[in-house]
């Protein structure tokens, strides 16, 4: 009886695996320009000037010296290189986020530069609460010409 078993059971594995198995060796599609035309820098330039920006904070982190100084400048070229495309692309609504970003942007750069000058985690917290309530207010007092009618006209 057990043999049976054991019978059934190497016959039922043989079934998945050729059932669950046979998509992963099918032949793959070929790959047209049209695949390939949503990935390109210019689509996701936000995140490439934030990415960029704080790289280049990083490398300087890294000239400067070590651990902390590094994460210093991840947040101060982080923070800037946003706040730089967001005040050179002023037409870029990056899809209802634009306010969240700038407010991010300067909370980051804040808390930076706070740290780099205090040396301190007070610093960074000071920074953050200065940069972050500070784009927030002016964000708030300074709302935009843009219309937020349906038809999006001025």
């Amino acid at each position: 009886m057990r043999g049976g078993n054991k019978f059934w059971g190497l016959v039922l594995c043989l079934v998945m695996l050729f059932t669950l198995a046979m998509p992963a060796v099918a032949a793959d599609p070929q790959t047209t320009v049209k695949d390939l035309k949503g990935i390109s820098a210019k689509r996701h330039r936000y995140i490439f000037s934030v990415l960029g920006g704080a790289a280049v904070g990083a490398g300087i982190g890294v000239l400067l010296g070590s651990g902390n100084d590094i994460t210093k400048g991840l947040l101060v070229g982080g923070g800037g290189g946003s706040a730089l495309y967001l005040h050179s692309h002023r037409r870029d609504d990056l899809n209802g986020w634009r306010n969240w970003a700038f407010i991010g942007s300067y909370t980051a750069f804040g808390s930076g530069m706070g740290w780099t000058l205090c040396g301190c985690d007070d610093g960074a917290i000071a920074g953050a609460l200065i940069g972050g309530g500070g784009s927030a207010w002016y964000t708030a007092a300074h709302p935009g010409q843009r219309t937020t009618t349906a038809t999006n006209v001025p």
